[in-house]
């Protein structure tokens, strides 16, 4: 099978995090459809043909193998800041974001819309300001293949390679370009140093500092690739980093047909997404139908029990775009409301609301905000981490504003 899976348009998501937006997507879901249909021919089960594909890639061998990074150091916050957008400005903005009570990031391998060092020059400050260690820090950085790429600027893997070969070496660039690398210290002003190894300077002066390890929080793909032979290439890689414990989490953007991700899903066999960012917005539905794919409530088969009886929480939802995309619901009835009701303003409602779930049963979701203002960060932050819940009544009427009844 070596139909396209998806063709993107470049595309920034303003404050909110800037991703690749599909485009056309009644052709290209028609495409995908079909190259899965050929994919699983002769198969009952159209999982059993996506896991036969993904086990029948060759994983590339992991740079080194490593303990697995420990996951109940931190969870994923509720609100991540998204670094789309901001240029030479970044580094200042993502310090702004953490003195304003930030303790995550989203950026992406993508010279196009982010600045992933820069990102890494404005951790490294706020980490030296207010004190934080690694673990105090959840950072969410993305491969994004040659279609979501400057074609005339930076790439940070060679194009022409093959895919598997592409995801490493954007890897390792994000671990360098985000100062994770164990041969860079940081200086006072948040300035890269290479120093030789075993030495120390800069951030990682004391012993307390020194990264044993280097490790991405979470690690997605910024959308599906050509084909799904070449996604499942792509996440195999993803796959072997959770496994030599380089990330703790993978997951996947910018997928918002169900079929399409019900596709993706049966080839993720080794270690399944926990990560799901989408462009929620009017023209996809707000994701209605592939929301409830997410949640171990509304989808419990896709969900087994552990030996305790857990489901987990599921996959957890990452929606951008949510204010900038969304006008009508800033004006919308049911949230003036609420603001008036709880002293938010109607921004701080909409980020509520999602960090509660949409509304939907057994949904986890993280807000992204990638405001500029330092007045709005500090509002998104006090919005999603303190106060009261909304209640129940008030969740369910703005659920009604935006997927009616």
């Amino acid at each position: 099978m070596s139909g396209p899976l998806v063709s993107t348009t470049s595309s920034g998501g303003g404050g909110e995090g800037g991703q690749i937006i599909i485009s056309d997507a009644a052709a290209h879901n028609s495409a995908v459809v079909s190259s899965a249909r050929e994919l699983t021919a002769g198969n009952a089960d159209a999982g059993a043909g996506a896991s036969t594909l993904a086990t029948a890639v060759a994983a590339p061998a992991p740079v080194a193998t490593m303990p697995l990074v420990p996951r109940a150091s931190m969870s994923m916050p509720k609100i991540l800041y998204g670094t789309a957008w901001k240029g030479d400005a970044t580094a200042s903005l993502v310090r702004q974001a953490f003195r304003a009570g930030f303790r995550g990031v989203d950026t992406a391998g993508q010279r196009k819309h982010y600045r992933e060092d820069l990102v890494g020059e404005g951790i490294a400050l706020a980490r030296r300001e207010l004190g934080l260690k690694r673990e105090d820090i959840w950072i969410q950085t993305k491969f994004t293949s040659v279609d979501g790429q400057d074609s005339t600027g930076f790439i940070p893997y060679d194009p022409q390679a093959p895919v598997a070969e592409q995801v490493w070496a954007s890897f390792r660039h994000s671990l360098y370009s985000l100062n994770l690398s164990p041969s860079v210290t940081i200086d006072a002003k948040g300035k890269k140093r290479e120093t030789a190894s075993g030495s120390k300077e800069g951030l990682n002066a004391s012993s307390t500092d020194v990264e044993p390890q280097p490790y991405i929080d979470s690690y997605l793909l910024h959308s599906p690739l050509r084909s799904l032979e070449e996604t499942a290439a792509a996440w195999a890689v993803l796959e072997e980093l959770v496994l030599s414990g380089q990330v703790r989490q993978i997951g996947i953007s910018n997928v918002y047909d169900p079929r399409i991700w019900a596709a993706l899903r049966g080839m993720m066999t080794r270690v399944k997404p926990t990560v799901l960012q989408n462009r929620w917005h009017a023209s996809t539905g707000h994701d209605l139908s592939v929301l409830p794919t997410l949640s171990p409530v509304l989808s419990p088969n896709d969900f087994p029990l552990d030996e305790d009886g857990f489901a987990g929480e599921g996959i957890r939802y990452q929606p951008f775009w949510t204010l900038t995309g969304n006008p009508f619901l800033l004006e919308s009835t049911a949230v003036l409301a609420a603001a008036a009701e709880f002293g938010l303003t109607p921004e701080q409602v909409v980020y509520r609301y999602v960090s509660q779930g949409l509304g939907i049963a057994g949904v986890q979701a993280t807000v992204l905000c990638g405001s500029t203002s330092e007045s709005h960060v500090r509002e998104a932050v006090q919005a999603v981490q303190s106060g009261s819940d909304l209640d129940e009544q008030t969740i369910d009427a703005i659920r009604r504003e935006i997927y009616g009844e």
